[in-house]
């Protein structure tokens, strides 16, 4: 890079829009930009601005960039070549060899994309180089042509050249300018904007007010998918920032459900993912993984990272800049930053536009799904229990499984030799569409509990173990009727019995649904993305 002299061609009487050069585009002037991109390549002495303005000269010399001032100059803006500032290089480190001309109006374009562009000039030997950038676009031809053919020829890649930069040897400016030179394209891997008029600066803008997020996830048998669907609900919120998910090697069932998604994913081994989270160089990280460390809490937050938990019940709790526990109304431990209650809860966007029923005096559906994994496999263990019953009552029964489950093949098995009318569902991402159907439920002690309150359907809850077990929510004040089987299936038949009660006992079941009607856990994602953008402002 020692033989490379980068012009920048700042001509304020050749702009998009008045004093461009100089307004400030988040925060930071155009021209202050370009020049931190070329000081960014190389050292300051190999840059030069070409300006007709006092102002921006003045700007130069306090950043100690060298100048040409020239008032009388007049330059095009976007077809501005090496000839056209060549006549003022006079002087001005007479040991360069190539120039490379760095149009002002690209701030999103990177240094270490201008050092791969010379390394790769000089590596073809080049004397000339423009930077190219491939469009998926259908020409228009005005020529008869059949619908087919018309149709054939969409989505054409055609390879065009960007204003944002070219490099030419010093020998071909020297030459007459009617050498002829063979170009050497360098792609961009990314369209770079080039500031054209307002819309182009509010988009450049955007872009470069964005953060980087990421989240950590866990999904696997053991502990469900609730985690990552509660963060995928958060990013799909966040369109102004970069999303990233990271998971460890033991989430095989999360990092599966990720790769449907257009978000970037890394898994990790255990040991390895606090450094690669911090090698990611995030601005905030949330945790989703249940109880975190306070150490590696204190190393993000040392890294300038800011750090939002949820479902956190370790030492990090505390620690972190905001932790958030939606399924524990009532505080298991202290600290100033910790929010607690069904008030945090996030609903997934699904269930938005969901219409609750209104109350059915006879059970017609009763839906059983338990999470995205069913540890316990309760599934098969209740199903059979009760499916005489539901078959007497004439009871339809909806059976949904998750994408985490192992036992689909079994399941099926099961359900074709059971005598009620059963329609069994494997990984749907529209449960609130068979909830709007049904009147009762059969559910573990999860998200699922919230999703039936907001539906307003009564509930019989089981709990995996003892995390869920804690789960205070799922109670007959909120409309449910928890059920503790910790002993095995020689408890199975009170399963039954509040079964029974449950479809029998109208009244009680009314109660159920009755006080269910004030939830609404509607409103809470967008209080939660208010905290999480506020705390990305902070770390600006």
């Amino acid at each position: 890079m020692e033989a490379l002299l980068i012009v920048i061609p700042a001509i304020k009487k050749s702009v998009a829009f008045p004093d461009d050069l100089v307004k400030k585009l988040a925060g930071v002037t155009l021209i202050q930009r370009a020049i931190a991109i070329a000081t960014d390549a190389v050292p300051k002495l190999q840059v030069l601005v070409v300006t007709d303005s006092a102002e921006i000269d003045l700007i130069c010399r306090r950043q100690d960039v060298a100048t040409h001032l020239d008032p009388a100059l007049q330059l095009p803006r976007r077809a501005i070549s090496a000839l056209d500032v060549a006549p003022y290089l006079e002087g001005h480190k007479e040991q360069w060899e190539d120039l490379l001309l760095l149009s002002p109006y690209v701030p999103l374009l990177s240094a270490a994309t201008l050092r791969s562009a010379y390394e790769y000039y000089c590596s073809a030997n080049a004397r000339f180089l423009v930077p190219v950038i491939r469009l998926h676009a259908n020409p228009f031809t005005p020529w008869p042509d059949t619908l087919r053919d018309r149709a054939q020829a969409a989505g054409q890649v055609s390879t065009v050249e960007s204003a944002a930069f070219s490099i030419t040897s010093r020998t071909l400016l020297e030459a007459k300018e009617e050498a002829k030179v063979q170009a050497l394209a360098f792609p961009l891997e990314d369209e770079l904007i080039e500031i054209c008029d307002y819309q182009d600066w509010w988009l450049c803008e955007k872009l470069l007010n964005r953060r980087r997020i990421v989240f950590r996830v866990i999904g696997h048998k053991a502990v469900g998918m609730g985690h990552l669907y509660r963060c995928l609900a958060l990013a799909h919120e966040i369109s102004d920032h970069e999303v990233y998910f990271v998971c460890d090697t033991e989430s095989v069932a999360a990092a599966n459900k990720l790769a449907g998604y257009d978000y970037w994913l890394g898994a990790y081994d255990p040991g390895a993912i606090e450094q690669a989270i911090l090698d990611l160089k995030p601005d905030l990280v949330v945790n989703d993984i249940l109880n975190t460390d306070a150490n590696y809490v204190h190393r993000l937050r040392a890294a300038g990272v800011r750090v939002v938990n949820f479902e956190d019940l370790g030492s990090g709790a505390a620690e972190a800049d905001l932790t958030i526990n939606d399924l524990y109304d009532e505080p298991q431990l202290s600290g100033a930053r910790i929010l607690w209650g069904q008030g945090w809860f996030i609903l997934r966007d699904e269930f938005s536009d969901a219409l609750p029923q209104p109350f059915q005096d006879r059970v017609a559906r009763l839906l059983i799904t338990f999470g995205g994994t069913d540890p316990s496999d309760f599934t098969r263990r209740v199903l059979p229990l009760i499916a005489p019953y539901c078959a007497d009552q004439e009871i339809g029964i909806d059976v949904v499984t998750g994408d985490g489950y192992g036992h689909v093949e079994a399941l099926e098995t099961l359900i074709a030799g059971l005598p009620a009318e059963i329609t069994y569902t494997h990984a749907t991402g529209v449960i609130s569409q068979i909830m709007e159907t049904a009147q009762l439920a059969i559910c573990s002690n999860g998200r699922t509990v919230y999703e039936l309150a907001q539906m307003h359907i009564p509930a019989l809850v089981l709990s995996h173990h003892a995390r869920e077990l804690s789960h205070r929510f799922a109670c007959e004040q909120n409309g449910f009727s928890p059920v503790d089987i910790p002993n095995g299936p020689e408890h199975d038949p009170k399963i039954l019995q509040v079964l029974h009660r449950l479809v029998e006992d109208v009244a009680y079941r009314r109660k159920l649904f009755d006080s269910m009607q004030h939830h609404s856990f509607s409103g809470n994602k967008r209080k939660v993305v208010e905290r999480l953008q506020s705390l990305l402002k902070e770390a600006r």
